[in-house]
């Protein structure tokens, strides 16, 4: 994103998931949980929005949101969550998650507002079920034009420490995939800028850097990806 703002590419970031919740009819032991580690009260969405535009706009990109309800969340019609445990939010998506087709939707939207030349999808490392959800709906989208497609490794679950009790791997998300994925490629990364970037999200640090974990060296332990070429970061082809 750094590399194509600088070289005057116009980037845009859709982060999908980011409406306000009514507490009242989504207070699961899993949003229990999670708002008391955040600390940013009954709707933190109005925070995580912030720390995500001063990220996307630190690396000199364009933000778009959604205005959609976190898996954590979505409820069925008799208002029971969808996804209460930690448990639910990493495995299949409930096949009463109604959010599919007005996600791809949306997606069909941004494709003919921003007629982009290249996408980077969720590969949906860690099988968190939005992820998976965004991933799925994108390969389903009426294409005017046809972009690049690329899947990007979602991290930190790619590096295999997060969640601790449900780890996942890469090649086991390619394996999952109902993408055509094909050779992977690789760019340089400028560290540093990622880093600040990353820590914009300061609500979000303390659950998915658990243990008290460097977020400075996960990162660049996980981006050296076992060589001595510096710092890169790895995309999948896809069709």
């Amino acid at each position: 994103m750094e590399r194509a703002a600088e070289d005057g590419i116009a980037v845009a970031v859709g982060t999908i998931f980011t409406a306000d919740a009514n507490y009242a009819l989504a207070s699961s032991a899993r949003v229990k949980a999670l708002h008391a580690l955040w600390g940013l009260g009954d709707n933190p969405s109005v925070i995580r929005r912030e720390e995500d535009i001063a990220a996307v706009k630190l690396l000199g990109s364009n933000y778009i949101h959604g205005d959609m309800l976190d898996a954590i969340y979505r409820t069925d019609s008799a208002g029971e969550a969808l996804y209460a445990t930690t448990g639910a939010v990493f495995s299949e998506p409930s096949p009463k998650d109604q959010v599919r087709l007005s996600l791809r939707s949306l997606l069909e939207e941004w494709l003919r507002a921003l007629k982009p030349s290249v996408v980077l999808c969720p590969l949906a490392v860690g099988r968190h079920v939005d992820h998976v959800i965004t991933s799925e709906a994108f390969r389903g989208v009426r294409f005017t034009a046809k972009p690049d497609i690329f899947l990007y490794e979602d991290m930190p679950y790619s590096a295999g420490f997060f969640p601790p009790e449900l780890p996942d791997t890469v090649q086991g998300a390619i394996s999952r995939s109902n993408w055509e994925v094909g050779a992977s490629v690789t760019v340089s990364v400028h560290t540093e800028k990622k880093i600040a970037a990353i820590m914009k999200y300061k609500s979000q640090l303390p659950d998915i850097f658990p243990h008290g974990r460097s977020v400075d060296r996960e990162l660049k332990s996980y981006m050296l990806l076992g060589s001595h070429d510096g710092f890169r970061e790895r995309l999948w082809t896809a069709r």
